[in-house]
């Protein structure tokens, strides 16, 4: 079961109707760490994500894509593919570390 963990932060992601602008604040998400939720978005989103990631799996985050009613995010392991942002958690939110490979200390 899950501690509650609240879906990664948008800032510094491509705000996709201000022509290239960030959204929040101008420094890139690039390099950031999050965490696998195995959790929300729609089922057919969340089902290809179980096919190539574990609960709990730190990515490394390439770049985020902000939409009015959805965000995206590439991974730096996954070029040029996207995954809903709600299915990952920052993992800096928990003060956990982030160096191994997946975070036990949430799930």
């Amino acid at each position: 079961m899950f501690k509650y963990a609240k879906s990664m932060s948008l800032l510094g992601g491509i705000d996709m109707y201000s022509l290239g602008k960030r959204y929040g604040k101008e420094v890139s998400p690039k390099g950031r760490k999050v965490y696998f939720l195995n959790r929300n978005g729609y089922a057919m989103e969340l089902e290809q994500a179980r096919k190539l990631f574990k609960e709990g799996q730190v990515l490394t985050v390439k770049e985020i894509y902000v939409g009015r009613s959805s965000s995206e995010v590439e991974f730096v392991e996954y070029p040029l593919k996207k995954f809903n942002t709600v299915m990952f958690a920052d993992c800096t939110e928990e003060g956990e570390a982030c160096q191994n490979e997946s975070i036990q200390s949430v799930l």
